[in-house]
């Protein structure tokens, strides 16, 4: 065996000398392909050579065998040089030239490769997928970007697509040339027969993306979810659905999820605060049914249902979704410090001062301090003013001197010190509306002297001055002149309350500015002082507004009032009463106008049981109302 090895590596190379002179430029054989013949290098696949080429059929036969035997020992020289003696046997042998090339690229030498596989190419024989993979690889390591796209595709049909190595390498030569939408359509083919692997499919979705092909965005993401089931996939489904607008298909989405998890909780949050930009009725009517009947709970929307039920005055329901998310959502901060706040509001409302207090603490604790404005509102809201002072008095000390850290850029320090500003800004904001809380307490008190009305006075220039310095450094901040314009009417300054009023009407509806409030309190002022019939109207007209916008909110009994009163002063009697029996008096057991009102407009109607008892309430609150006073005396009819 040894001899006979021997003589096969020495036949070995004695055909690769042949190979190599037959193949010189000089000689120019029709036999053997060559670099210098560009007609091969050009031709069209669909062209064959007409030439006859010698076959010595039992040589090229022996080399090729002995060739795959040495092969498969791991003698890679030896067989590449019986392969290339068996294809100088039977040059028109379309399988063993491109055998030859192959190894030939494999060798590393890419241009010979690619002249041997040219020349294999035009051979008559089987058109295998695998050929055509490596012209296409080595017209991409050629730079020929026409000729490898041509031959990628050429193998690709011959395998009907289901070569996945073509395919990926192809999908890597469209990335070089940058043809993304052939790229897209070639994922789009390997994408299902890889399930959905991810780094392919993040590519497919970012060039979808980039190509602003929504649609087909959602229908990727549908079918890599029907293949696999991972659900993060059906809510990046839902939240693309919502972009583009289509709401009904992704609330079908949301209607079928059941679990309590993070990506049920996302569908869920998706859709409600897209249905809340139309009718925030319908999200809170949405999410009670996920919620109770579907029973998908997270603590994000235990803390959703508890603002939405605060909104509906469902108050007893709010305070116990509040409380269980604010202990659940730790790690969550931003959320926590909403609940504290919301639950502090709620408080506030029912004039519990103990946990309004307790609520607003804990909401500048979970935000590490960033609550500090609304905690001195809340200290001014139930006459803790000592507190609310010194908390703003040191707060603005800091604030006013603040610098940005040495050593930050530029870019940094300026954005810096556009936060301290609005920290600033809150403040003194803050400031000026405990100056008003103050004023307030005092002006209601029926037992204030003299020195404290002064002091009332007082605190309501000094409002006015903080909001006037406030407007100097920024005269388009539209919510300092609502509080202005409260300001001023309080101080009898009516009419320039009231033309700040009608600016402030004014202002597009992205201002941000509370307009049911400024309507009610607009409208109501104008009511309230009875100028004449034009201003009740008017007045009229603004609160109506003001109802048709408020919605459930909180405010709503307030705009109620408001309105009866406007109907009281018309000599709508009836009408006015109906109004005020929409209240729930519950709620104004504390409220002095509420009671100046209704028992006023029980006297015009000659319900005299009724208003005794309304007058009754009044006089709790101030023992010195002269409405009430005046009934009770019977000087009022």
């Amino acid at each position: 065996m040894k001899g006979l090895f021997g003589t096969l590596v020495a036949f070995a190379a004695c055909a690769l000398l042949v190979s190599a002179c037959s193949s010189a430029p000089a000689k120019k054989s029709a036999e053997t392909p060559s670099a210098a013949t560009p007609a091969a290098a050009q031709a069209d696949e669909s062209e064959h050579d007409t030439i006859v080429y010698p076959q010595n059929l039992d040589v090229a036969h022996a080399a090729y065998l002995q060739a795959v035997n040495l092969e498969m020992r791991g003698a890679h020289d030896m067989a590449d040089a019986l392969m290339m003696q068996a294809y100088e046997a039977d040059p028109g042998n379309r399988y063993l030239g491109f055998e030859v090339a192959d190894r030939i690229a494999m060798r590393g030498d890419d241009s010979l490769a690619l002249v041997y596989a040219q020349q294999a190419n035009r051979l008559k024989g089987k058109k295998l997928a695998r050929h055509y993979a490596l012209l296409a690889h080595l017209y991409v390591k050629e730079g020929t970007a026409d000729s490898a796209r041509k031959y990628f595709n050429l193998g690709l049909d011959s395998a009907h697509y289901q070569d996945m190595a073509l395919l990926y390498d192809y999908s890597l030569f469209l990335e070089i040339v940058k043809d993304k939408k052939e790229l897209v359509r070639v994922y789009g083919i390997l994408l299902p027969q890889v399930n959905y692997m991810p780094s392919l499919f993040q590519r497919q979705f970012t060039l979808l993306a980039e190509m602003h092909r929504d649609s087909a965005l959602v229908d990727l993401l549908e079918a890599a979810y029907n293949a696999n089931g991972d659900r993060a996939m059906l809510q990046q489904m839902v939240q693309i659905l919502l972009l583009q607008k289509r709401l009904g298909e992704a609330r079908a989405i949301a209607d079928t999820v059941m679990t309590s998890d993070v990506v049920s909780e996302k569908i869920i949050v998706g859709v409600m605060t897209t249905i809340a930009e139309k009718n925030r009725d319908s999200a809170y009517k949405f999410l009670k049914h996920k919620y109770y009947t579907d029973s998908v709970r997270t603590p994000i929307l235990t803390n959703f249902l508890g603002h939405y039920e605060y909104i509906a005055m469902d108050l007893d329901s709010a305070k116990v979704h509040l409380k269980e998310a604010a202990e659940q959502l730790g790690s969550q901060p931003v959320y926590v410090a909403n609940a504290y706040r919301a639950l502090a509001s709620i408080a506030l409302s029912e004039n519990d001062k103990k946990n309004a207090v307790f609520y607003a603490e804990k909401a500048d604790s979970a935000s590490m301090g960033g609550e500090k404005p609304m905690l001195a509102m809340t200290y001014g809201y139930v006459g803790e003013y000592k507190k609310a002072y010194g908390m703003l008095d040191s707060l603005l000390a800091v604030w006013s001197k603040w610098n940005p850290p040495v050593g930050v850029d530029s870019a940094s320090a300026n954005e810096m010190r556009k936060q301290a500003n609005r920290m600033h800004r809150q403040f003194r904001n803050a400031y000026a509306r405990i100056y008003t809380f103050e004023a307030n307490d005092i002006e209601k008190n029926a037992s204030a002297n003299d020195s404290m009305k002064t002091y009332a006075k007082e605190a309501r220039e000094r409002a006015e001055l903080f909001w006037e310095s406030l407007l100097l450094a920024d005269s388009t901040d539209m919510g300092t002149r609502v509080y202005m314009a409260m300001n001023l009417e309080r101080m009898g300054r009516y009419d320039e309350s009231f033309a700040m009023f009608e600016l402030l009407l004014k202002q597009p509806e992205s201002s941000g500015l509370d307009f049911p409030e400024i309507m009610n309190y607009y409208g109501y002022s104008l009511i309230d002082m009875n100028r004449s019939a034009t201003d009740v109207d008017r007045g009229l007209a603004l609160v109506q507004k003001a109802l048709d916008k408020a919605g459930n909110s909180p405010a709503r009994e307030a705009y109620l009032d408001s309105k009866a009163w406007g109907l009281y002063r018309k000599g709508l009697y009836k009408q006015a009463y109906d109004v005020m029996l929409l209240i729930n008096e519950k709620n104004m057991h504390e409220d002095a106008v509420y009671w100046e009102h209704i028992g006023a407009i029980q006297v015009a109607l000659g319900m005299k049981a009724e208003a005794t008892k309304s007058y009754k309430a009044l006089l709790k609150l101030n023992p010195n109302h002269p409405e009430a006073k005046a009934f009770f005396s019977g000087t009022k009819k």
